[in-house]
């Protein structure tokens, strides 16, 4: 009776004693196609997946370090230091922003990464990420720039008679030398660029002062504030007093009140809940404001004050109806023309020469362009300094853990943020992806279950009499429950097993399916101008192919054990009346 449960297992499996039983076969197919399934679509997602991650390592820093007090001026020296740190392989300078690209009368907004070009290990993983679709591609950047191809001082910028000067290309170029960019493949497919051409960076913050001049008012600040400056003017009229020794007089409460009045123009105080702060006064052009000062100054500082008055030297009064009168009969043209020519900072376009194309795509976006960090630095006029510092570690997988390292060395005036923390939302989505994929296809599987649920369920209504027949002569619950578990268990075993090796097969001869699917079917779930791909990745985890094989076996034998209860545990008397 050993081998009692094990040999009638068997036999149920196999009634007509043909080479293998149909229902066996169908219940064994249905649990093999959804584990192949299984392990086909998770083997292509941890390929997508590992595929990410790769071009994130090539595109960032292992770890990147931002000082709490903003730009770094130090940053060679913090550079060296860091390098030097058990862990740590290399340190490099870092600056990141937008900028305004042209090529080929072609404009549209980047993003760039300036970063040290010296550190070997950032050129290196940028270089296995260029576009094989454009062969002559390069990371060979030029060496930084000197100091006698810096930028021109701001005195070459102005004009004649209020007019800016056109900048001549020609003479943009000869001033900044040949730079060199990689950028990335969409940039260059949208806009026709290959290594070679050559593209212009204009700096976003020029944007920012040209607004600044075009968002000041069509009128004279006398003409929108006319009631302020008018009841002063009156007020100044009246409020000085002359006095035997020439001097002036003023009351110090009306020279309180009308000093008040006019700065308000300037700056005005705002409650906020951290407190009152000061914000810019009324929108003005400069001259305006500068000789709104200068009235504030005049005012300012009496010679001394004599109990409620306080004296000004003689002349006072008529300097400051003077400058009213000025701020009246102020010629719009030039005080327009003389913002342009007082623009604080105005950053020449930089011509940068397309060394190298490197590959990107939907599912794994990088920066648009990869520049020295001198370029970088002049475009977001930092003068100088630097927007943090990347780190790159022998193990970038062990970032997360070597992060607390860093941040425990360097304390808390600095900002420690490992890769996998600065695109945590894009592991994220693929995390969820995987997830619902899975949970998805897990039904293909449990729909099998429950279909070899239903198999056992039938057998033990049709093999009733004979299972009453095996309880009258001995046998016990345990050996008839064994007999339909027994069955699971082949089936499950069997369906895993063919599963695994199906999929494994698939996932090897995974390119000759996509053409079947392209071509015959006019279908192509993985466009490569999606996922930046030419072929299908895949990668095979085998702890995870385990973990599905053992799932796929279990819910098989949960599947057979509840109809085998039910027919451990029925009256045999019963089940004999019927022979």
């Amino acid at each position: 009776m050993k081998s009692f449960s094990w040999t009638l297992a068997l036999r149920y499996l196999n009634p007509l004693r043909t080479f293998v039983s149909v229902i066996t076969l169908i219940s064994l197919l249905g649990v093999a196609f959804g584990v192949m399934v299984l392990i086909v679509v998770l083997s292509v997602h941890n390929g997508f997946e590992r595929h990410l991650k790769d071009t994130l390592l090539g595109q960032s820093p292992h770890l990147s370090l931002y000082s709490r007090e903003g730009s770094l001026f130090n940053w060679e020296e913090e550079e060296a230091w860091l390098a030097e740190q058990a862990g740590i392989k290399s340190a490099y300078a870092l600056v990141e922003g937008f900028a305004l690209l042209d090529s080929q009368r072609w404009q549209r907004p980047v993003y760039f990464r300036a970063f040290n070009t010296k550190n070997e290990g950032q050129i290196r993983a940028l270089e296995g990420l260029l576009d094989p679709d454009y062969p002559e591609s390069s990371v060979d950047f030029n060496p930084p720039i000197d100091d006698a191809m810096a930028a021109p001082p701001l005195d070459l910028l102005e004009g004649s008679e209020g007019e800016l000067p056109e900048l001549d290309p020609i003479a943009t170029e000869e001033i900044y030398g040949d730079r060199l960019a990689v950028i990335s493949s969409q940039l260059a497919d949208a806009l026709g660029v290959s290594p070679g051409d050559e593209v212009r960076l204009v700096a976003a913050s020029n944007l920012d002062e040209v607004m600044r001049v075009y968002g000041l008012p069509a009128d004279r600040a006398w003409d929108l504030y006319s009631g302020t400056f008018e009841s002063f003017e009156q007020a100044c009229r009246e409020m000085f007093q002359g006095r035997n020794d020439g001097e002036e007089g003023v009351p110090v409460d009306r020279l309180r009140t009308q000093r008040g009045a006019l700065g308000a123009l300037l700056a005005r105080q705002v409650e906020t809940p951290s407190g009152p702060v000061f914000e810019d006064g009324e929108p003005m052009r400069e001259v305006e404001r500068e000789l709104i000062r200068g009235i504030l100054d005049l005012l300012g500082l009496p010679l001394r004050i004599e109990g409620e008055i306080a004296v000004f030297e003689a002349g006072t009064e008529a300097a400051v109806l003077a400058q009213l009168a000025r701020l009246r009969d102020l010629d719009l043209e030039e005080a327009d023309n003389e913002e342009f020519r007082n623009i604080k900072e105005f950053v020449l376009p930089k011509t940068l020469k397309v060394q190298g194309v490197y590959k990107v795509s939907e599912r794994s976006q990088g920066p648009d362009l990869f520049i020295p960090v001198e370029i970088g630095m002049e475009l977001k006029g930092l003068q100088g300094a630097v927007d943090s510092i990347g780190l790159r570690i022998a193990d970038p997988y062990q970032a997360a853990e070597f992060e607390s390292e860093v941040q425990a060395m360097l304390g808390p005036d600095w900002i420690v943020q490992s890769w996998m923390t600065m695109h945590a939302d894009r592991f994220q989505l693929v995390k969820t992806e995987k997830i619902m994929m899975s949970f998805a296809l897990s039904f293909i599987t449990l729909l099998s279950a429950f279909s070899i649920m239903a198999v056992m369920y039938t057998v033990t209504v049709q093999k009733r009499q004979e299972i009453g027949v095996m309880k009258a002569l001995g046998a016990t619950p345990s050996q008839i429950v064994r007999v339909f578990v027994y069955q699971g268990v082949v089936v499950g075993v069997g369906g895993a097993l063919l599963g695994l090796g199906l999929g494994l097969l698939a996932i090897r001869y995974r390119e000759g399916v996509m053409w079947v699917i392209r071509n015959v079917f006019g279908v192509d779930p993985f466009p490569a101008e999606f996922h930046g791909m030419a072929q299908l990745p895949a990668y095979t985890d085998w702890a995870q192919l385990g973990v599905i094989c053992l799932v796929a076996v279990i819910l098989c034998l949960f599947a057979a054990l509840i109809p085998a209860l039910m027919a451990a545990f029925r009256d045999p008397a019963k089940s004999l009346r019927n022979l």
